[in-house]
Order: C-alpha cells, then sequence, then structure tokens
C-alpha cells in the first residue's frame, strides 16, 4: 500500500479487496441493505462505494466521504519522536497517523 512513487506505487485494491470481502454479506445481493461497488479511475487504485437507501423513498439522505487507504512510509530516523509509538503530551496526541482518516475506513466497516 506504499505511496512513495515512484519505488513504491500504490496498490489501494490490496485493502479494498479486504474491506469489499468484509462487507459481502450485507450487500443486496446476498440479502443485506448495501449497495457496494469499487469504481477504479487507474488500475490498481479503486475507490469503493456504498449506498445504503432507506425505505422511505422520500426520505432524505446523507452522504459520507470516505478516505484514503494508501500509507506513506515512515523512517523514525526523520521524526523528532518515535512514529510508531502512541505518546501524549498533556493534549496533544503524537504518533502516526493520529490525526489521519483511515479510522473511517474502519468505522463504516463496523457499522454493518
Amino acid at each position: 500500500l506504499q505511496n512513495n512513487p515512484p519505488m513504491n506505487v500504490p496498490q489501494e485494491d490490496l485493502a479494498s479487496d479486504h474491506v469489499l470481502r468484509v462487507l459481502e454479506p450485507y450487500t443486496k445481493e446476498k440479502g443485506g441493505p448495501l449497495i457496494v461497488k469499487r469504481e477504479t479511475f487507474v488500475a490498481g487504485r479503486g475507490n469503493v462505494l456504498l449506498e445504503y437507501r432507506s425505505a422511505n423513498e422520500d426520505a432524505t439522505y446523507v452522504s459520507f466521504v470516505g478516505s484514503h487507504l494508501d500509507v506513506v512510509p515512515a523512517n523514525p530516523d526523520e521524526w523528532d519522536f518515535n512514529p510508531f509509538e502512541l505518546t501524549i503530551d498533556g493534549d496533544v496526541l503524537r504518533g502516526r497517523g493520529v490525526t489521519d482518516c483511515l479510522g473511517h475506513v474502519a468505522m463504516i466497516t463496523e457499522l454493518f
């Protein structure tokens, strides 16, 4: 999943394949409520799209824009602190990914 061109070209499909497998039992095809698909504009870097329609066709809807699935390298020698260890300094969290959005991917997957 590394995002560090030109050596490491991102392959988000490696992660989204897992997300698709986890959500498969909840798809319309399997009797669930979700319409799940992958849209690909660049090979290996597809986007997972979910639709969860209301039974009430007149109901308003909610849109959610998710997040990325790729990662960037983290050389600890280039950091002022250990990026692989969560530390708390007052109200500041330090560690790789503490302000990232990958939690949204896990949250949406766990909703179903």
